[in-house]
């Protein structure tokens, strides 16, 4: 399993992800937590993909054209 770190701003140890929130089709919310039980603290951080559009459209899908065969 991949746990998603990044160090906490606070003590520099690291910070695990409890939450995530979908913005846009391109951006996301990530909630951590501290993993030092000591410091405790918790932050929110921003992902956002560039370019923010999606890299391939996605198709409008195609009728399908039955085949005819001469018999």
């Amino acid at each position: 399993m991949l746990r998603f770190t990044i160090k906490c701003p606070h003590c520099q140890s690291h910070g695990i992800a409890r939450g995530i929130e979908k913005v846009s089709p391109t951006s996301w919310l990530l909630d951590f937590q501290c993993d030092d039980v000591t410091c405790g603290h918790s932050y929110r951080t921003r992902i956002d993909m560039f370019p923010p559009e999606t890299p391939i459209p996605r198709r409008v899908r195609r009728e399908t054209a039955s085949l005819q065969f001469n018999e």
